[in-house]
């Protein structure tokens, strides 16, 4: 009696085990890679792994609030948006906030999900809202697990484009980016409670995850823009100019674009300019990789003229073509993210542009743990070190780059 008393207790202790296991935190790093280019050598996660096991496990919801989706047939996009509509299917409540001004003017691809069991999908008119565009793109899942990074929700994101994000497991985290959810479908014009929770996470208020293969990540949101994000969430660009004004050692940012040319403004935007000139004239390193796609009116002189700045060195990446042919809007660094010093992580949706920060919508992932900003400065360093990236030349003329 007494035996099968402790088979029982053992039998106990180890579904207790089990299910705390489970319901631990989660924290990992998500990139996306070109193929047929040396980002293929990375480890990390994949996102079409990562999205396709996210919303398979769904049980309750899934709401995502992304720029667009772009779909192609027997591409990677394809699986993602099957797995989507069996979600639908099997009771899951899917939510979809797309923007309306690049539905009316793009791909359409999103219609594909119209008519599926128990998915909406709403079009948001950012331009009348805050005068820009709904640029973010994240998705949570059962309010509990989320996933924000620069890949938008298009086959070449996951297969033709270098992109970085992030998922997280943490009921705290998705409860503030469910705040910011509910309140774009409020400015839809839908009814939701949009009552301020004050345990909302944020710079002050962060969250530790301590269970994850990096050891202890403490982390926070940012978004922008101001006037459309609820109090106590702290603003992107509010954070991006305190890191780097607090950076001491260095500074690698890998970036889609930059422009101190405020649009719609006829003074410049220099406050990320003017930051990094003053945190490089106190002797910190500072390195930047910018797309070939920065490459515009507007952008190349000042690009030109921060590289001029001593302590800062940038490189333009140009990643090769596919061997089957060429792929419009493909085959570049969407990538935002940057590190601070040895421990502080910075992954976004955001460009480094006025209208990103001041008219659209954003999200930002801040992360303090040495060994995630030791696995994004393997990344920054594969491109850094590679032939897809050249320094800038001063006296070159650069053409801007074929986009479709």
């Amino acid at each position: 009696m007494k035996k099968n008393a402790s088979v029982i207790l053992l039998l106990f202790v180890f579904q207790f085990t089990v299910s705390v296991l489970f319901a631990q935190d989660e924290f990992e790093l998500v990139e996306s890679v070109p193929v047929e280019t040396i980002f293929e050598q990375s480890t990390l996660p994949r996102a079409h792994d990562v999205w396709l096991k996210m919303i398979n496990d769904a049980k309750k919801s899934i709401d995502i609030e992304t720029f667009y989706f772009a779909n192609a047939k027997d591409e990677p996009l394809e699986e993602i948006m099957t797995a989507i509509k069996n979600a639908g299917d099997r009771g899951v409540r899917v939510t979809i906030i797309v923007d309306s001004s690049f539905y009316a003017n793009s791909d359409k691809s999103v219609d594909e999900l119209e008519g599926v069991n128990n998915l909406t999908v709403f079009k948001i008119p950012m331009g009348n809202i805050a005068g820009g565009v709904m640029h973010a793109k994240y998705f949570i899942v059962d309010d509990e697990n989320v996933f924000v990074g620069s890949q938008n929700m298009d086959w070449r994101a996951l297969k033709h484009i270098h992109e970085m994000g992030v998922r997280i497991k943490n009921k705290k985290i998705a409860e503030t980016f469910k705040e910011v959810f509910n309140l774009d479908i409020a400015h839809i014009g839908r009814v939701f409670s949009l009552e301020i929770n004050g345990g909302l996470i944020n710079s002050a208020n962060p969250v530790s995850i301590s269970n994850t293969e990096f050891g202890n990540v403490i982390l926070y949101p940012a978004f922008s823009p101001p006037k459309i994000t609820p109090m106590n969430i702290d603003h992107e660009e509010d954070e991006l100019l305190k890191i780097i004004g607090n950076a001491k050692e260095r500074l690698f940012i890998e970036m889609y674009s930059y422009s101190p040319k405020a649009k719609n403004e006829k003074k410049y935007y220099d406050a990320i300019d003017n930051a990094l000139r003053e945190a490089a004239g106190r002797g910190v390193d500072i390195r930047i990789i910018f797309s070939d796609w920065a490459i515009r009116e507007g952008a190349t002189d000042f690009i030109k003229s921060l590289s001029t700045v001593s302590n800062i060195q940038i490189k333009l990446s140009t990643i090769p073509q596919y061997s089957e042919g060429y792929i419009p809007y493909a085959r570049v660094d969407h990538s935002k993210f940057f590190i601070a010093d040895n421990n502080i992580s910075w992954i976004s949706t955001s460009n480094w542009e006025w209208s990103y920060f001041n008219n659209s919508r954003n999200a930002t992932i801040i992360a303090d743990n040495e060994k995630v900003n030791s696995e994004l400065s393997k990344v920054f360093m594969r491109s850094w070190d590679s032939n897809i990236t050249n320094s800038v030349d001063v006296n070159k003329i650069y053409e801007p780059v074929k986009r479709n």
